[in-house]
């Protein structure tokens, strides 16, 4: 899981977005935390996943991980922060502009880089861009996890293409 996670860290470009899907204990932090490496994060061991914080920017040599946890806002029944006005309050679409995903970055505050957007429990994203790569994590045993990818538009595509490259070529080396 960590050398494909690296693979695809160096593949990412800012405004590219990553879904991640799968059930607790799956490996979707721990596929972030890869994903940091190969995009040069300076500190990937500081990847943690950001549950109680939401949202957490980390930033390397290369586009910056926008790194996003939606566990706790629930689905559209839910009463309360997961209801609406929680969800709504992260801008997450306001994000991806200033992160480049359509297009030149915004002034702020990626401008620089632009970030990779990472969403775990990203089916919990009411409105998720239309071009993702989404990415379902699990574990059959204990000490296996699997992995499926597919892309939904054209950036996206070519990222997978890129990954599983990227990948073929990890594996044969």
């Amino acid at each position: 899981m960590a050398l494909r996670g690296r693979a695809l860290g160096a593949c990412l470009r800012a405004g590219d977005v990553v879904l991640l899907h799968g059930p607790m204990g799956a490996g979707k932090t721990t596929l972030t935390r890869a994903i940091a490496v190969g995009l040069g994060v300076s500190h990937p061991s500081r990847v943690q996943s950001p549950t109680f914080t939401l949202c957490m920017v980390h930033r390397g040599r290369g586009p910056s991980l926008c790194h996003v946890d939606l566990f706790r806002l629930g689905g559209d029944g839910d009463e309360g922060f997961g209801g609406g006005a929680g969800f709504d309050s992260l801008d997450l679409e306001d994000m991806l502009v200033e992160a480049g995903a359509f297009g030149e970055a915004a002034e702020q505050p990626y401008a620089d880089r632009g970030a990779a957007m990472i969403v775990e429990w990203g089916s919990r994203w009411r409105s998720p861009p239309a071009d993702h790569l989404a990415i379902t994590l699990t574990r059959p045993s204990v000490d296996r996890r699997s992995l499926f990818a597919a892309a939904t538009g054209p950036r996206a595509a070519a990222l997978l293409c890129a990954w599983s490259a990227a990948c073929e070529a990890l594996s044969s080396s």
